[in-house]
């Protein structure tokens, strides 16, 4: 008889590389312990996690524990157990290469937005904004457009992926700092409205952590 594994979250209190993970885990409707970590806390705690660095996934059965470092792995390992991996090849492929686009816009992004400081480079930000963004923008909206022209509202097709909510994460997360980087983008705009009235999702950002950028 199989066992559902006791999950157990571990990152900072903030949204931050983890909100994409308990995006995916609330529209799954998995239950699992949310762990914010105090930053007082972390030098201590740091020798202790793989790679050193959080988020970290940690899954427990009676046959035993699993410890699951880097956002990514965390998100395609929940996405293949719930299912949200495609429904087919050609959609993890989609799947894989929508993520992977993310991921860079991500890492751009959070050299601005979390290092140092919270957005206090105002000439970073509105670099990043000027330079960066409007060109991965393009590239997502292109991908989107092709899944739209096959009749299919997600980015690899008509259910959402792991892709969708780490897209839905990282453009939200620079709609919070610019409110206007998607005006006239209306298949972009049209995702973030659909994924956002998912009923487990709507649920979830209604009672989520306030935006790191509040912080600011």
């Amino acid at each position: 008889m199989s066992h559902d594994p006791e999950r157990e979250l571990v990152y900072f209190d903030i949204r931050g590389r983890a909100e994409s993970i308990r995006l995916l885990l609330a529209y799954a409707q998995a239950p699992y312990i949310d762990r914010g970590i105090p930053r007082a806390d972390w030098p201590s705690l740091k020798k202790t996690v793989p790679l050193g660095q959080v988020p970290v996934l940690v899954e427990r059965t009676p046959a035993g524990e699993r410890v699951i470092p880097q956002s990514q792995a965390i998100l395609r390992h929940l996405a293949r157990v719930f299912g949200l991996d495609g429904a087919n090849e050609d959609e993890r492929v989609r799947a894989d290469i929508v993520a992977e686009t993310v991921l860079e816009l991500r890492t751009a992004w959070n050299r601005v937005a979390y290092n140092p400081g919270w957005l206090k480079d105002q000439a970073a930000t509105d670099a990043h904004f000027r330079d960066v963004f409007p060109r991965f923008r393009a590239t997502l909206e292109g991908l989107l457009e092709q899944s739209e022209e096959r009749g299919a509202l997600y980015f690899a097709g008509s259910a959402p992926t792991h892709a969708d909510f780490f897209a839905f994460d990282t453009l939200e997360s620079h709609r919070e700092v610019v409110p206007s980087c998607l005006d006239g983008h209306g298949s972009l705009q049209r995702f973030l409205d659909d994924i956002r009235a998912l009923p487990p999702i709507a649920d979830y950002l209604a009672r989520r952590r306030p935006s790191d950028f509040q912080r600011a």
